[in-house]
């Protein structure tokens, strides 16, 4: 809120923060921008502290983060002013008085969620968990974006601690969900903020899905980044909350990871785990469900990095079919995608390599629409082009390359 010139009342204490720091504004609001802010400038931190105008809810909850300090040490506390209150008399009945009026002043401080609110955020959360595999990345992003921060401004007030607990989980679900779709969209660095947030959100809630899916969605993130140990490392965390849904892509994805560094008999172990407890569960707030097609595929993939191409293609051949069932083909864009490459990987990995097959696979997948394109598909994508390096002069293989230089991912709008 702006507030006329004349009226502004300086903020000390937040300048007195940052000066304690040896901080600029421009830093202050570059620290603000890393810890998910928009729009936040020097200048605007000027502001604040002149008292031109105060921050929002959002920005009070970053400033406190960034100065690791309350809204009070801060002047930030709502109707507060911002110079130190002045302390009550030191005659026992005034301090006991004072104290007494504190107290009811504080109890009705706290408020509680509207049930109906909460209502429409669980909603749009198990809708975000079904769209995550149907609907382009890039026009979900923004809607689970804004549901995030109404959650955060909700959980600035005090709450009873059954609705904060509720907020919380859903801050943890909904930053999940952010961290995916960045990571999809190639933003590494956004993906890996906000899987460190989700994190702080499930360890304090601790339900076992949200912290599974969490841990595993770091693991990808570190596995595709070509950081194989600490893919390992956050797959061996996500382990230790256990549970069925969560526990065949854990298993799928520690796979994926011992084939890479050619540990054959720890990747033939994890995929018999992940076979062992496949299960038919409806989706939940997390990971998506991990289904038969996406056991072929994990298969496939594995024993692909394992050199065993034969058999990798009898695996990926059957997830393609599985993908590609009516009502299954118009969904699930990312995991078709990544089933017709293992199947394109293949050719490549015979005894008797048929690279223009390959190459014609991967120009398929190549031609998707705009919207439908994600950074695990472009990467393996990478990766069937790199095993073709020796036949690059094919007409093909040139033509897939082209394709592959093109792949752009659409980017979401505010």
């Amino acid at each position: 809120m702006v507030v006329p010139a004349n009226e502004a009342v300086p903020n000390p204490l937040l300048r007195q923060a940052r000066e304690a720091r040896n901080l600029t504004q421009d830093e202050v609001a570059a620290g603000l921008t890393q810890l998910g802010a928009k729009g936040a400038t020097g200048g605007l931190v000027g502001k604040w502290e002149r008292g031109i105008c105060r921050p929002n809810r959002f920005h009070r909850r970053l400033l406190c983060q960034f100065y690791n300090a309350n809204q009070a040490e801060l002047g930030l506390a709502p109707d507060a002013p911002h110079a130190p209150a002045s302390l009550p008399s030191r005659n026992p009945v005034g301090l006991l008085a004072h104290a007494g009026d504190a107290a009811v002043t504080a109890r009705q401080k706290r408020s509680s969620v509207d049930p109906a609110t909460l209502d429409e955020l669980d909603a749009d959360v198990e809708r975000f968990a079904l769209e995550c595999q149907a609907v382009p990345h890039a026009e979900l992003f923004p809607q689970v974006w804004d549901d995030w921060q109404q959650v955060e401004q909700l959980l600035d007030a005090r709450r009873s601690l059954k609705d904060r607990v509720h907020l919380t989980l859903l801050g943890g679900q909904l930053t999940y969900f952010l961290a995916r779709l960045s990571f999809n969209l190639a933003d590494y660095t956004a993906a890996r903020r906000h899987a460190a947030l989700a994190w702080q959100y499930a360890e304090d809630v601790g339900q076992a899905v949200l912290c599974a899916s969490v841990k595993t969605l770091q693991g990808t993130i570190a596995f595709y980044a070509g950081q194989h140990q600490r893919a390992l490392d956050c797959l061996q965390a996500a382990d230790r909350y256990d549970n069925p849904y969560n526990r065949p892509r854990i298993a799928a994805n520690m796979a994926r990871v011992y084939g890479v560094l050619g540990e054959r008999r720890d990747a033939e172990q994890a995929l018999a785990v992940m076979e062992r407890h496949l299960v038919d569960l409806p989706v939940q707030p997390g990971d998506s469900p991990y289904t038969s097609a996406t056991a072929m595929s994990a298969l496939a993939t594995t024993l692909a990095w394992l050199g065993e191409g034969e058999t990798a293609e009898v695996y990926a051949r059957k997830a393609v079919a599985l993908h590609n069932r009516p009502g299954v083909r118009q969904t699930l864009f990312e995991d078709r995608g990544n089933a017709m490459l293992n199947l394109a990987v293949s050719p490549v990995m015979r005894k008797q390599p048929e690279p223009e097959e390959a190459a014609r696979f991967g120009i398929e997948v190549m031609a998707v629409p705009d919207v439908q394109r994600t950074e695990t598909v472009r990467k393996r994508a990478t990766e069937l082009l790199e095993l073709l390096g020796a036949w690059r002069a094919v007409p093909a293989i040139k033509e897939f390359t082209e394709r592959l230089r093109e792949y752009r991912l659409t980017q979401p709008t505010a």
